[in-house]
């Protein structure tokens, strides 16, 4: 297990990074995309498939690849994100911070006393507990802890939740930021621009990097281009989907193009 989060080095730096979501749990979807040159990899526990232990074996491959392995936890709960960190994620997304209150509670679920709250185990990150010692010596100053601006009360309570000590991504939730105003779906409305908006300067004004969940590769330049430093670019789902629909689609219309010029 490699214990340098290089993708926090990015985030600290002011650089950006690019990374995808999975949500299918299969340990082969993780060394494909690990392969590909994401800086990193989120494992959705929250909308996906993958349970504690098979999310460890999807940690692990993503950490062979290169990419740092992150999570994103069901809950803003220290026993899930304890168990989270401890199978080998080197970064938690914690869902639904819309308080100063949840974010205290959520880097303290992250980070060992005197900073946090966090039980030490002999978990897989460990090598469970033969590497313990080393683990221990890296692991506040390199998990990421990265909470979810996703509701319309985390926008109104934005600065309250960055003057937290200790998160190192504030992440906007664009789909579930819409329905909470009332506008499903419609990520792209002015209203929900305008409260992207107030977490990106937000989180300049705090030294915290922002960043926000795309669909493409589009959106991903775009934000990018706007002052998100931590841009997901999609689903691999999504991905896979796109891909086969375009091969069929080409295949097929060359086939519909031979039959009528024979």
């Amino acid at each position: 297990m490699n214990y340098m989060n290089h993708t926090k080095a990015i985030a600290r730096d002011g650089g950006t990074s690019f990374g995808i979501f999975q949500t299918v749990a299969s340990a082969a979807v993780s060394e494909i995309l690990a392969n590909r040159g994401f800086d990193w990899i989120l494992v959705d526990m929250e909308h996906g498939m993958a349970g504690i232990e098979t999310a460890g074996d999807l940690f692990a491959a993503i950490d062979r690849g290169g990419p740092t392995p992150l999570v994103r936890v069901p809950s803003n709960d220290q026993a899930t994100i304890k168990r989270a960190l401890d199978a080998g994620a080197m970064g938690v997304m914690i869902p639904m911070v819309n308080t100063r209150e949840d974010a205290v509670r959520a880097v303290s679920s992250c980070k060992y006393a005197p900073a946090g709250t966090r039980g030490i185990g002999p978990g897989r990150v460990s090598l469970f507990g033969i590497r313990m010692g080393e683990y221990l010596a890296t692991a506040d100053a390199q998990v990421m802890v990265i909470p979810q601006a996703e509701h319309r009360e985390a926008v109104e309570h934005i600065d309250e939740i960055l003057s937290v000590p200790g998160i190192d991504v504030i992440f906007v939730g664009p789909y579930d930021l819409s329905c909470s105003m009332g506008l499903p779906g419609q990520v792209s409305h002015p209203d929900v621009e305008k409260a992207i908006e107030t977490v990106l300067s937000a989180a300049r004004r705090a030294g915290v990097t922002p960043g926000i969940f795309c669909m493409d590769v589009e959106g991903a330049r775009h934000r990018a281009a706007q002052g998100f430093r931590f841009i997901a670019i999609g689903l691999e789902s999504v991905f896979l989907d796109r891909a086969v629909k375009g091969a069929l689609g080409l295949l097929r219309g060359d086939e519909r193009a031979s039959g009528r010029n024979a």
